[in-house]
């Protein structure tokens, strides 16, 4: 891989796009740009956050995707490729989630 990608992890309102959490990083902390890869090479890497505490306790989605960062500011989502070889959207959800008060015990 020519570019080094950052990977994104946001926890987003499908409806009205707001991120209540997330983490954008470079793979395995900023130590593990992509152009270091090898073919077949397989890292893991890890995401933490923290969750807004205005977020309220619905249904949202965990999505995931990459860009890169360009000279003129902006960052270009890598785009995602679908089963049939054609272009979709520019992340994936990867899972529903469900965001509780703190003081939740069920």
């Amino acid at each position: 891989i020519e570019n080094n990608y950052v990977i994104f992890v946001h926890i987003i309102d499908a409806t009205t796009f707001e991120i209540v959490g997330g983490s954008d990083a470079q793979p395995v902390g900023w130590t593990r740009p992509t152009s270091t890869r090898e073919t077949g090479e397989v890292v893991e890497d890890t995401h933490t956050f923290t969750v807004s505490e205005d977020a309220r306790p619905i249904p949202y989605e965990l999505e995931i995707g990459m860009y890169t960062v360009e000279a003129d500011g902006s960052f270009p989502r890598l785009r995602v490729i679908d089963a049939f070889g054609g272009m979709a959207d520019n992340f994936y959800y990867l899972s529903r989630v469900r965001v509780e008060p703190p003081d939740y015990a069920g």
